[in-house]
């Protein structure tokens, strides 16, 4: 009776799917509650067998390997993956603290909820993160990102330990586009409750005995609501201007390492 894998194709299995696991669980969406843990798990199966019989791989390992020389093999994997991931945490994060930006200037910072992906984010946080999600599944994004998973066996071949200096730039010329593209995003409504700011200012000095504090808050929650209203197209546009440089960039970061 035939079996149904080699030692080298069950070796060569654990190391696909070693870096699959890290690709995926780096991606907050992926550890969400909302996707049932079944899923995640055939899911993880099903694109590491199909890497593994479509995918032409490169490696020169040996076959027969100590458990210490396994588990840091695994332990490299894990890590490669974490590193795909981190790119796209990054867009997410440039998402979220725009979000933080806007939530300062309607004075919303105080409303904070828990969430367990995320820890303690503000309200237009969660919708900021929320609108990426969406926006990276309806622009066909994810395909990109499935497909540089895929790439990236064949420009870094599996029981590579150790990254190039090229990468470790990389990561810190990206980990500063985080703060860029948050103040772009943010900026035209953040402007608009700056101004509103400083015409209460003006209105508080000019007659005193209105109270500003009480009609501020209101209104500054309700012209942020209004803008983001009227301006959440330039959220979309921007965030899906942002989304292919993200699939350049993902492209760019495999090929350098």
């Amino acid at each position: 009776m035939k079996a149904p894998f080699t030692p080298q194709e069950a070796l060569l299995l654990v190391l696909v799917m070693s870096r699959v696991i890290g690709v995926f669980f780096s991606l907050p969406f992926f550890n969400t509650p909302f996707l049932p843990r079944n899923i995640k798990i055939l899911l993880l199966i099903a694109i590491s067998f199909f890497i593994l019989k479509n995918v032409s791989l490169h490696t020169s390992l040996p076959i027969s390997l100590t458990l210490l020389q396994l588990f840091f093999l695994i332990a490299a994997e894990l890590l490669m993956g974490f590193a795909l991931g981190l790119l796209v945490n990054f867009f997410i994060a440039a998402f979220s603290y725009a979000a933080e930006i806007i939530s300062y200037f309607m004075g919303l910072t105080v409303a904070n909820s828990f969430d367990p992906t995320y820890g303690q984010v503000s309200v237009l946080s969660k919708f900021f993160i929320m609108l990426f999600f969406m926006l990276f599944f309806v622009s066909d994004a994810y395909g990109y990102f499935i497909s540089v998973l895929f790439m990236s066996f064949e420009y870094v071949p599996l029981g590579r330990i150790g990254f190039e200096e090229g990468f470790w730039k990389f990561i810190l010329k990206h980990s500063f586009d985080i703060f860029i593209i948050a103040f772009k995003l943010a900026f035209p409504f953040a402007l608009i409750l700056y101004l509103i700011n400083l015409s209460l200012a003006l209105v508080n000095r000019l007659i005193p005995q209105i109270n500003v504090f009480i009609v501020g808050l209101p209104l500054q929650i309700f012209v942020g609501f209004a803008a983001l209203a009227v301006g959440v197209s330039v959220i979309v546009y921007g965030g899906l201007d942002y989304l292919q440089s993200l699939a350049q960039s993902l492209v760019t970061f495999i090929k350098g390492m």
